[in-house]
């Protein structure tokens, strides 16, 4: 089987890109309007709708293999690529991508993506949000040829066994926080709510109290939905670095805190992303390798944190796994770009035994939430992030549908062998 073509068309993401220093500056925020001039590179407003890019390659046999990437919300900044903007990649596609990849031979992903690696533009490399579609792609391309699911592929090509459990499905409530909350619980989803902390007046507190109340409000909330007993979702919060601005990065006193919130939310398993945001790299696997070690000495369950910030790439996840600079490192799919890389940082995390949360963004599409499944169930991951979209319902019946699809097919093809 060879490729006959492949195309590309504009698509939009599920959510928005957003111009992340704007809103730490102050930006003035009227219920969905943001107002203000953007400060980075690339933006036109500091909120627009997503745009992404669909790359379509049909085969010889007029089989059609789809995928879809964009930029993450906040586009542009710690080390991203900037605002996608989608005529320019398709272009880009057709004039670049396509002449290297048409007539090629489907059989081995990880050659089909080399070859895409291989591509260099007089400005650099392709864009992070069409490595992530042409890859996506390929590899969908490569299961429909052989007839089987993109799990299936991956774990030929690793020399992977799949394993029989399957990852948590962590959500976005957004500012939504209570409302979210509700339909997590409704769906029992098994790690909520994410919660938007961005800022540390309106949704920490300056000595972190906010959070606190929100945290026994949820609490609270299970009590009133009569959730089972054996429904024990973990408690994530994604801090965007407000502990460490709240504290001053002193690494005592946000011990002192992580575990009051822990106690709070005990017996569930507390978990923080970015609780801390550093000027560079190098600053943020310091603090975070000094958070965690100080964190061991708090009760079991001890609070477990997230890398997000600073951690772009494979290499910056091999950087945070061989520092233990996080118990979890969040895999942004789009900003890893390359598919193969995607699945290379999940097998990294669970060589260093750190979690594997397989991320991404919420201004994804459904196509590539629907492949991230696939790549979270081959590899093993420990989560993954319900997307598009930050409405909750949506992205997490996306992502169980694709996972029920798959393991239905797993079940009888192994009972068929």
């Amino acid at each position: 089987m060879n490729i006959r073509s492949v195309r590309a068309t504009g698509t939009e993401g599920g959510w928005y890109v957003d111009d992340k220093p704007a809103f730490v500056a102050g930006a003035l925020i009227d219920h969905y309007l943001v107002h203000g001039v953007p400060p980075t590179a690339g933006f036109e407003r500091i909120r627009e709708p997503g745009q992404a890019v669909c790359v379509l390659i049909e085969l010889d046999d007029g089989t059609i293999a789809v995928g879809e990437g964009g930029s993450v919300t906040y586009a542009g900044i710690a080390g991203r690529d900037p605002v996608l903007r989608a005529t320019e990649a398709v272009a880009t596609v057709e004039r670049v991508v396509a002449p290297v990849l048409a007539g090629a031979e489907v059989g081995r992903f990880r050659l089909l993506e080399h070859a895409l690696r291989q591509i260099e533009l007089p400005e650099g490399r392709l864009h992070t949000g069409i490595s992530y579609a042409v890859s996506g792609a390929l590899l969908s391309a490569v299961a429909l040829a052989r007839r089987e699911p993109p799990a299936v592929t991956i774990a030929r090509e690793w020399g992977l066994a799949i394993p029989v459990t399957n990852p948590r499905i962590g959500i976005q409530t957004g500012d939504d926080r209570h409302n979210g909350v509700d339909k997590a619980i409704y769906r029992r989803v098994e790690a909520f709510p994410h919660g938007l902390i961005k800022h540390v007046e309106s949704d920490f507190g300056p000595r972190g109290e906010l959070l606190l109340d929100y945290a026994r409000w949820i609490m609270h909330r299970l009590i009133d939905h009569d959730a089972p007993d054996d429904y024990r979702p973990a408690i994530h919060f994604d801090c965007y670095g407000t502990i460490g601005r709240a504290f001053s990065l002193d690494i005592d006193a946000m011990v002192r805190y992580l575990g009051t919130l822990a106690e709070v939310v005990r017996p569930l398993q507390l978990q923080i992303e970015a609780p801390v945001e550093a000027e560079s790299q190098e600053q943020q696997l310091g603090i975070m390798r000094e958070l965690k070690q100080a964190l061991r000495m708090l009760p079991h369950p001890a609070p477990v944190i997230i890398a997000d910030e600073w951690c772009n790439t494979l290499d910056d996840v091999r950087a945070f796994a061989t520092a233990e600079a996080a118990d979890t490192v969040q895999i942004k799919m789009p900003d890893l770009g390359f598919v193969g890389d995607s699945i290379e940082a999940a097998l990294i995390c669970r060589q260093h035994g750190i979690g594997a949360y397989l991320g991404g963004s919420c201004n994804e599409t459904d196509t590539s939430a629907r492949l991230a499944v696939h790549i979270a169930v081959a590899t093993g991951c420990d989560q993954m992030l319900a997307r598009p979209g930050m409405g909750v319902d949506e992205g997490v019946s996306i992502m169980r549908n694709e996972l029920a699809r798959l393991r239905h097919w797993l079940r009888t093809h192994a009972t068929a062998d």
